[in-house]
């Protein structure tokens, strides 16, 4: 039977959203950046040194507030440790109020008459990750116990373990298993690896990194992604 992991952040919902709220709050005095931009850069920063916060080798509070400061300064701008944090806390508050990307609802909708099973898998500390979920209210169409977090496992995307230990608790097979993310480095790349089917969300248009294998299918906006799943299924 086929199942479907969808990534969290910048999947289910759109993260610039809560991120733009924030800069909005604590940074409207600089108006020559682009906010997208900006946001990628922080994401790249963060997706490094994800491994080093899963091990403890770096707290979270210190990424937050090491990704803003490395994203400004890409763009020759300094800010505080202060200012970092101001936004970090907006930031966190607005990611409490997040709503499901409208297209993403009519996918749920839709695959529900499927017969696919539907799941949740991200990285991320447990009770942040939960709280957005909570506030996405996705479980008529995912029930609770069909949420997968990295810091609940043991193991985080791209790992292998991961995909595996998943497959496993949940008796499907990697054959029949996508998973629809937005992180190439995190959701793609497992997927490859643990021969997943996988549809990268590229909303950012990120590149993709050199020498890797590309992805099932690649969607540019969540338009697209229900547009190219309801041809695949």
């Amino acid at each position: 039977m086929t199942a479907i992991f969808f990534d969290l952040d910048d999947t289910l919902y759109n993260q610039l959203q809560p991120f733009q709220s924030a800069y909005n709050a604590v940074f409207s005095h600089i108006t020559n950046i682009s906010i997208l931009e900006l946001f990628k850069k922080s994401r790249e920063y963060s997706d490094r040194v994800f491994h080093l916060t899963e091990s403890g080798e770096m707290p979270v509070e210190e990424m937050h507030r090491k990704r803003m400061i490395y994203a400004f300064d890409c763009f020759h701008h300094r800010i505080s440790d202060e200012e970092a944090m101001d936004f970090q806390k907006i930031y966190k508050e607005h990611q409490y109020k997040i709503t499901l990307a409208p297209e993403m609802e009519n996918i749920l909708n839709y695959l529900s008459t499927k017969n696919i099973s539907l799941y949740i898998l991200t990285n991320g500390p447990s009770n942040h990750q939960r709280l957005k979920i909570e506030a996405l209210n996705p479980f008529q169409w995912i029930p609770k116990n069909h949420i997968f977090i990295s810091s609940e496992v043991g193991y985080a995307k791209p790992q292998i373990e991961l995909f595996e230990h998943v497959n496993a608790q949940t008796k499907t097979t990697a054959s029949t298993s996508f998973i629809i993310g937005d992180s190439y480095e995190n959701d793609i790349i497992g997927a490859n690896n643990a021969d997943w089917n996988s549809i990268w969300l590229n909303t950012k248009q990120r590149k993709m990194p050199l020498n890797q294998r590309h992805p099932n299918y690649e969607v540019t906006s969540y338009q697209k992604l229900e547009e190219i799943i309801k041809n695949i299924f």
